[in-house]
């Protein structure tokens, strides 16, 4: 299904009857990754899956968003369709839209944050090239030397920025700047936090920060599994959700 946002096509699915749950995807992926949980918990939950601006089949944005902006689109899907106090999932890039929703807006029963961005660090060796991009960007465009310039625009970043077209590049730009510490400090909804040990996107001392900061949560650690645990350790990730959410009593819905 889909619907217009701001003139933007946006594909979503609705699955289920019962207590409502928003799962909201990472960068670079579409709510397809959520098959195997929705089809676990279908039947005691209404499962609400949305291909987020410029991801899966929904179209990407005119001009580039900030995070602000997918905390406003999601707040208008939940308008749209009436939703009372869900509980949202939220991976990756979804977590770090779900912890900025949840400072904006006071309305949900249960966070789960998988794996989730929204912590800034730099290292040393980060801030190194960081500046040494700035300086070559500069001489290169300063001497006009165009092949070495676009060659360095085509070389930096991470896998994900590469694979992005340009209006999403100059989105992840803008988002990966918001340190959510101070967000994530004021969260008093219950959450469950769950990280794969081995994340080398967002790794665990993240997981660890959360769990200290976050004075409503508990951790789960998936051992041996890397950025993505409810795709790469499916059966113990969708049971885990299963029995977290066994107290929400779908006569809430």
């Amino acid at each position: 299904m889909n619907y217009k946002y701001r003139g933007i096509s946006i594909d979503y699915d609705i699955v289920g009857v019962g207590k409502p749950i928003i799962l909201l995807h990472g960068w670079g992926t579409s709510k397809k990754t959520f098959t195997s949980l929705t089809e676990e918990i279908k039947e005691n939950y209404q499962v609400h899956l949305i291909d987020m601006i410029g991801f899966g089949n929904s179209d990407e944005p005119l001009k580039p968003l900030s995070l602000n902006d997918y905390v406003l689109f999601l707040r208008d899907y939940i308008c749209r369709f009436n939703i009372n106090n869900p509980i949202i999932l939220g991976h990756s890039f979804g977590g770090r839209v779900a912890i900025k929703y949840i400072n904006l807006f006071n309305d949900v029963s249960k966070l789960i944050l998988v794996d989730s961005a929204g912590i800034k660090r730099i290292s040393l060796k980060s801030a190194f090239k960081i500046y040494k991009y700035k300086i070559l960007k500069r001489w290169y465009k300063l001497t006009n030397n165009k092949t070495s310039y676009q060659r360095l625009l085509k070389n930096s970043g991470s896998s994900d920025y590469k694979r992005a077209t340009p209006v999403m590049k100059k989105t992840l730009s803008l988002v990966v700047t918001e340190d959510l510490k101070k967000e994530i400090k004021k969260i008093k909804t219950e959450t469950l936090i769950i990280w794969g040990r081995d994340d080398k996107v967002t790794p665990y001392k993240d997981a660890l920060y959360l769990k200290k900061h976050m004075k409503n949560s508990g951790l789960v650690t998936f051992e041996n599994t890397g950025h993505f645990p409810y795709l790469e350790n499916k059966g113990r990730f969708n049971l885990i959700i299963k029995e977290y959410l066994k107290d929400v009593s779908n006569d809430l819905y």
